[in-house]
């Protein structure tokens, strides 16, 4: 098994590498080369929380494996591990890549990057924009949002000193300066084009009453355990997921059918089938409504994507 040390991706990988890689997962995922059985979720009686994302791309299978202990602290998510196996198909298993704690880093940036595509696929015009959340994935949110020419970043958080050190961050790793942090919410997102949600809240964050009349929103989700939009925003506005079924098990949407109100959900449309991420992808779902949601709960076809990526570039500078 070969093993990928834990800074070979952080030194070699751009959030625009992370951005090229993730649409083209996407396209995968839309054309249909990309194969992705169902994803193994559980808790168990102790609270540890458990996912096995598995894929098939060209070449590559594979899976991802998440491990989060519960947390001593009510409200909050415990530590997380996250490991990815890679197959090339035409080697032996032994050849299988191990990368460790690098998952941690590619989940987050083929998150942001996700995120930043939904922007790109349905807000191109996007320049004044709205992070919610200061951790590792909002961050990444910022990086990849920053390659697409974005003016202004607005940033919240609950606590001043993480808004702050959000902004030192971002500044550290980009030449971006233009970040406005704020100290509440509709401040926030007072006047921007877009929305880049990333907050692991147990209770919505966002309600319908503090949008604009017209903007995009990218929700990081894809937990059972958590939600950020307040139900009648999905009700209101058009929700686009990467996946369907993996929504239905996430946070807002479990609650609304367990409320009985998702039928109400106003999911986009092609063909008399829910629209999804893939289908923005490649160029087949254009929406000009006044809030146009992407739900991502995160593909696995994006982390054997990213992997085979980092696999490929590590073979060759071995």
């Amino acid at each position: 098994m070969i093993k990928i040390p834990p800074d070979f991706i952080e030194k070699n990988f751009s959030p625009a590498d992370f951005l090229a890689n993730c649409h083209e997962a996407f396209v995968m995922y839309a054309n249909g080369s990309a194969v992705m059985p169902p994803r193994e979720e559980n808790v168990d009686e102790r609270g540890k929380f458990t996912l096995k994302m598995p894929a098939q791309i060209p070449g590559y299978s594979g899976y991802k494996f998440i491990e989060e202990l519960p947390s001593d602290q009510p409200g909050k998510l415990g530590q997380r591990t996250a490991i990815i196996r890679l197959s090339p198909d035409n080697d032996a298993a032994s050849n299988a890549v191990e990368v460790g704690l690098d998952a941690e880093y590619i989940t987050n940036m083929r998150t942001g990057a996700a995120g930043v595509l939904g922007m790109k696929y349905f807000a191109p015009q996007a320049k004044n924009i709205a992070v919610l959340g200061t951790g590792k994935i909002a961050k990444a949110l910022a990086l990849c949002a920053i390659e697409f020419g974005v003016k202004t970043i607005n940033v919240f958080s609950r606590k001043p000193e993480n808004r702050e050190k959000f902004k030192q961050d971002i500044i550290e790793h980009s030449v971006f300066n233009n970040i406005v942090l704020c100290d509440s919410i509709p401040a926030c997102i007072s006047g921007v084009e877009a929305i880049l949600t990333a907050v692991p809240t147990l209770e919505p964050i966002l309600f319908l009453k503090d949008l604009p009349s017209r903007v995009y929103i990218s929700v990081m989700g894809g937990d059972s355990r958590t939600a950020q939009l307040d139900g009648e925003i999905l009700k209101r506005g058009v929700v686009v997921p990467d996946n369907l079924e993996q929504c239905r098990k996430s946070g807002e949407f479990k609650l609304a059918l367990e409320q009985g109100n998702y039928n109400e959900i106003n999911f986009a449309q092609i063909n008399g089938r829910v629209a999804n991420i893939g289908d923005a992808a490649i160029g087949g779902l254009k929406l000009d409504s006044g809030i146009v949601i992407s739900y991502f709960t995160g593909l696995a076809v994006q982390d054997i994507n990213a992997a085979k990526m980092v696999y490929e570039k590590f073979i060759k500078t071995a």
